[in-house]
């Protein structure tokens, strides 16, 4: 595009904008003198503009809600989005006003124009509810239904007669046949589920009795160990030695450990007992190392908590699990399971001196047997699983799976790695690894058990390979682990299945004595079926969004009571221009796996052609909100996510696309419990490939696609360029708005922007801040941001691997991020 025709498009547009919506289209193709493609690029700009929306866009940015530390800075930043915005194709949209606000230079309102307030809390839970929509094209929103979700879905969905004409022969035939075998079958399915549910809960309550028992009886052997005078007495020595604050060396000689670990040898019969010892300072006083390294250093953080029940006079099992943060001095001699007993070791008064924790007496072996030969016995899925929904014990079914590759879990590492969640599908897909499973659902009997729920589930469910299976679960209160017992669906229902099929081979013979009838009426039923609209198994709660090409609801699918996002092609919208650029939008996302990018669950077309895409819907904030509702974000916090997007970005640049719209509107964060702040990207929309092919979409390059204050120099000069460095550059303005609380860049009038983003560095984040920031920081951050893309980094992986050179200087961890969520996550 010269100049000549971009002062042309502009020049057309903002004499348009001035106008009534009514009448602007009539007024630009009267102005436009016969060129089609000027009434396009224009119309698809005024489609774009939503002066209301831009307005209180730009009010979030700056100047925003001023926290404790930073100054106020008057700005007209508020003013910049809404002309930038004009030249750009945004793909996320927000719900249209009807008036927008103009405010003249001395900052009056003009007469009879009213600016409408809207509280910050107001704009947040609107953005935060919005997952993913469309551009915008002025006349089919002029046009746009209005009606309701169920209307916009169902409206063309094909009303056929359901009357059958003929077929009279097939059900004097078959009928009384189907009737009887119906009778029968339903009798030997009513036998066959009530034997089944007596056979779960059978299994189910011996083997959580046996694991019990099992549990009681080993905590009482180490009880009884405890009170052995050698032991005891030992331990009460080392503890009154302990409290005269000796030097560690003098501590590690004392001869008490040796005299306890000759005395578990003794009473259990194992040379290879373990044992740990800590006072009420949850400080290792005694150890069965032989050099006692770990003598004199505190508990581990994961196993504080047990040791304090120790020492408050409670018997606790520790694990099974893998030890990965244990005392300083001490490394585990096996990557297996570890099963533990922690008792209190009483004094004369009866009140917990110290904790003594006994170990390498084939506590987890023995408590794995139990579990492997109830599967063996009964010919079911047996294991056992914590609070956290990981998979504890053993399982013979899970190491078949994983032998034949269908388990993304190694056999040895099932115990303690295996986190039971539903992938969805039968025999899970190849493409789930563990960060993909630690994002999904727990399986129905999992969720259910870590609820402290006991019961039998007889209707379906999938379990942790996608398998259709029925079960039946215990939860143990006292150690706090639950055993589950499966069968697969087959087996479970075989019997009754047998039945069925053989009335229905009977029924087979029966038709071909009225074959004719019975074809009309398969014909009939076949189309009935195909008549069902595909998006029936979906409930409307809400709209999110919309815009010129489509409308985005809140869904919820029926059956898996999931939320999702569901977008619809506008039915003006459905030219093959604008299917094509849907179409490509879904496969693009579609492509994606990283859990850190926007997950497409389904996409099609229904019978009339309404096309449609069911996404990932993504709850929290966006990155524009996090900052509109602290100000400037701390520096670990900052590269962690930015670590985030990265991940994302990777795949995508591995699979030759590009994003081209990231900004903080695109990238949403939530709080997960395991890992605190959990960043994804999303809206597609814009991305392109670098090496286009045939089965892909490609849309030219008319004018900018994307927010001009986040795109790079290059994409001005040249918008059909794709160059990977040019997300890079996003990255880095993304970088500078969450360490500064404010863009990069900010302008009233679109050519005054891009002249700053060609040519002018950005104000030093410190200015915004208040403060300094480290010069590695700006270095990144800078250097991300380079006008000649040769000066960044060269790909997302150096990005990476510079965010992580620097990373361990700023912690951020998961209680951090729990302790802003607390304050700021929810609404007003």
């Amino acid at each position: 595009m010269d100049a000549d025709r971009y002062s042309r498009i502009r020049d057309l547009f903002l004499a348009a904008d001035e106008m009534p919506r009514d009448k602007q289209v009539a007024f630009v193709r009267s102005e436009a003198d016969g060129d089609d493609g000027l009434v396009r690029e224009v119309l698809s700009l005024l489609g774009e503009h939503d002066p209301e929306s831009a307005k209180i866009e730009g009010e979030m940015v700056m100047p925003l809600p001023t926290p404790l530390g930073m100054g106020s800075t008057p700005s007209i930043a508020g003013q910049a989005i809404d002309a930038s915005s004009t030249m750009a194709r945004s793909a996320s949209d927000t719900q249209r006003g009807d008036e927008s606000s103009v405010v003249d230079d001395s900052g009056a309102e003009p007469a009879g124009r009213q600016k409408k307030q809207v509280s910050s809390s107001e704009i947040t839970q609107r953005g935060a509810e919005r997952t993913h929509a469309s551009p915008r094209d002025i006349e089919s929103w002029l046009s746009q239904d209005r009606s309701s979700p169920s209307h916009l879905l169902f409206a063309k969905k094909s009303r056929r007669a359901r009357r059958i004409n003929s077929g009279w022969l097939w059900v004097a035939a078959v009928l009384p046949t189907a009737l009887v075998g119906w009778w029968t079958y339903r009798s030997v399915a009513e036998s066959v589920r009530s034997a089944l549910r007596n056979e779960l809960t059978g299994v189910a309550d011996s083997v959580n009795l046996a694991a019990d028992r099992f549990m009681d009886d080993k905590a009482q052997l180490v009880e009884s160990w405890s009170r052995q005078s050698h032991i005891r007495d030992s331990i009460a020595e080392l503890v009154e030695f302990a409290d005269t604050k000796p030097s560690i060396d003098e501590l590690k000689n004392a001869p008490q450990s040796d005299r306890i670990k000759e005395e578990l040898q003794n009473l259990s019969g194992v040379d290879s007992v373990s044992f740990i010892v800590w006072n009420h300072s949850f400080t290792t006083i005694a150890s069965f190392l032989d050099d006692r390294a770990d003598i004199g250093h505190p508990v581990a953080p994961a196993g504080a908590s047990d040791v304090a029940r120790a020492l408050r006079g409670e018997t606790v099992i520790f694990g099974p699990s893998r030890l990965t943060d244990t005392i300083k001095g001490y490394v585990s001699k096996t990557d297996a399971p570890v099963m533990a007993c922690i008792v209190p070791v009483k004094g004369d008064d009866g009140e917990a001196v110290a904790a003594l924790l006994v170990s390498g007496i084939n506590l987890f072996r023995q408590f794995d047997q139990i579990l492997h030969d109830a599967s063996i016995s009964n010919s079911l899925d047996a294991y056992a699983v914590n609070s956290d929904g990981m998979m504890i014990s053993g399982s013979p079914h899970a190491v078949a799976l994983s032998n034949a590759g269908k388990l993304d879990v190694e056999p040895k590492q099932i115990a303690d790695r295996l986190r039971v969640t539903d992938p969805g599908i039968r025999l899970s897909r190849d493409s789930i690894d563990g960060v993909q499973r630690r994002a999904l659902p727990l399986t129905e009997s999992v969720a259910s058990a870590t609820l402290m729920e006991s019961t039998v589930q007889l209707d379906p469910y999938n379990n942790y390979a996608g398998e259709q299976v029925v079960g039946g679960w215990r939860w143990n209160p006292k150690w706090q682990f639950a055993v589950v017992v499966e069968k697969g669906v087959g087996a479970a229902f075989a019997p009754a299945r047998i039945v069925w099929s053989s009335f229905l081979l009977l029924g087979s013979l029966l038709t071909v004595t009225a074959f004719v009838a019975a074809s009309r009426l398969a014909r009939r039923s076949l189309m009935d079926q195909a008549a069902a609209h595909p998006l029936s198994r979906y409930e409307i709660v809400s709209e999110l969004g919309h815009g010129g090409m489509g409308v985005v609801y809140r869904a919820k699918h029926r059956q898996l009571g999931r939320d999702t996002a569901l977008k619809l092609l506008h039915d003006e919208r459905n030219n093959k221009e604008d299917r094509l650029r849907f179409d490509r939008e879904a496969k693009l996302a579609a492509s994606l796996s990283n859990p850190h990018s926007v997950m497409i669950y389904d996409y099609g077309r229904s019978e009339e052609g309404e096309a449609y895409c069911v996404m990932e819907y993504l709850p929290g904030l966006t990155l524009h909100e996090v900052v509109a509702r602290s100000g400037f974000q701390p520096i670990g916090r900052v590269l962690f996510m930015l670590r985030q997007v990265c991940e994302a970005l990777k795949e995508a640049h591995h699979l030759d696309l590009v994003h081209r719209d990231i900004k903080p509107q695109n990238i949403m964060l939530s709080l997960d419990a395991s890992v605190g702040d959990w960043a994804v990207v999303f809206d597609y929309g814009l991305a392109k490939p670098l090496s286009p092919d045939n089965s892909t979409y490609q849309t030219s390059e008319v004018v900018w696609a994307g927010t001009p204050m986040y795109m790079a120099p290059e994409r001005f000069r040249s918008p059909s360029i794709m160059d990977p460095r040019s997300d890079i550059y996003s990255i880095g303005c993304v970088a500078y708005y969450l360490l500064a609380g404010r863009p990069p860049y900010s302008e009233c009038d679109p050519e005054s922007l891009f002249a700053l983003i060609i040519s002018e560095q950005p104000i030093g984040i410190g200015i915004h801040r208040g403060e300094e920031v480290p010069e590695p920081i700006r270095d990144l951050v800078y250097r991300c941001m380079e006008k000649d893309a040769d000066d960044r980094y060269k790909d997302i992986n150096e990005l990476a691997k510079a965010i992580d050179a620097i990373r361990g200087g700023y912690p951020w961890s998961a209680e951090d991020a729990a302790a802003w969520w607390k304050q700021h996550g929810t609404e007003d």
